[in-house]
C-alpha cells in the first residue's frame, strides 16, 4: 500500500471544506458566462467542457483518505458546485436578461447530481490506484487519458473555429502536470502509457470526434 498524508479524512471539517469548495467553484464557473463564448479565448468554456472537472475531481480523489471517503468527497464537491451554479443562474435571471428563465432549473440540477453519483462511484474505484500493483498503473492513466482526448479534440476545434484557446491551454497544462506526476508514481510505466494511448483514442472517437 502506498502511504501518504491525507487531509480530507471524512471529518465534519473536511466535508464542510469540500462542500464550500464546490459552492465556490460553482459560483466562479457560472460567472464566466459573462465572457463571450465564441471569441478566441472563450473563457466561459471552462464550465461547459470536461477538462476542469477531470482535473479537480482527480485532485479531490487523490487527497481523500479511503475509497468511501473519496466517493463521498466527490459527490459533495459536485453537489455543491451544481447547487451554486444553478442557484446563481436563478438569481441572476431576475436582474440580467441573458440569464432569465422560468425558475430554478430542477431538471438539469437533478440530472447533473445523478451524474455526480456516477462520478462518486468512479471515484471509489479510482482510489484503488493506491494499491501497489498493475491495476494502479491502469487507474492512474484514466484521468490522464480523458485530458489527452479533450486536448486533441479542442486542438482540432480551435484550428477549425478559432475559439476555445483558453480551454486548450488549461487542458494542455493540466495534462502535462497530471501526466508527469502520475507517471512518476506508477509502478508499471508500460501499462500506464499503453492505457493512455488506448483509452484516450476511444474517448476521443466516441465523445469528441462527433462534434468536430
Amino acid at each position: 500500500m502506498i502511504v501518504r498524508s491525507k487531509k480530507l479524512d471524512g471529518s465534519f471539517k473536511s466535508c464542510s471544506f469540500v462542500i464550500g469548495l464546490g459552492l465556490l467553484v460553482g459560483l466562479i464557473t457560472r460567472l464566466t458566462d459573462f465572457f463571450p463564448y465564441d471569441d478566441l479565448w472563450s473563457f466561459s468554456s471552462i464550465a461547459t467542457l470536461f477538462g476542469f472537472w477531470m482535473l479537480t475531481v482527480t485532485l479531490v480523489i487523490y487527497v481523500s483518505s479511503t475509497n468511501k471517503n473519496a466517493a463521498i468527497n466527490v459527490f459533495l464537491y459536485l453537489f455543491g458546485m451544481n447547487f451554486s451554479f444553478y442557484f446563481l443562474k436563478y438569481i441572476l435571471g431576475f436582474f440580467v436578461p441573458r440569464f432569465y428563465n422560468d425558475g430554478f432549473q430542477w431538471d438539469l440540477f437533478i440530472l447533473y447530481n445523478i451524474l455526480a453519483l456516477v462520478c462518486s462511484a468512479i471515484a471509489y474505484v479510482l482510489y484503488f490506484w493506491n494499491k501497489d500493483n498493475k491495476l494502479s498503473s491502469f487507474l492512474y492513466a484514466l484521468p490522464v487519458s480523458g485530458l489527452v482526448a479533450e486536448t486533441i479534440g479542442i486542438s482540432i476545434y480551435l484550428y477549425n473555429n478559432h475559439t476555445f484557446l483558453f480551454q486548450l491551454i488549461f487542458d494542455f497544462l493540466s495534462l502535462i502536470v497530471l501526466g508527469c506526476w502520475f507517471y512518476k508514481k506508477v509502478n508499471n510505466k508500460l501499462i500506464y502509457i499503453m492505457t493512455i494511448v488506448a483509452v484516450s483514442s476511444i474517448v476521443y472517437f466516441v465523445i469528441y470526434r462527433p462534434f468536430l
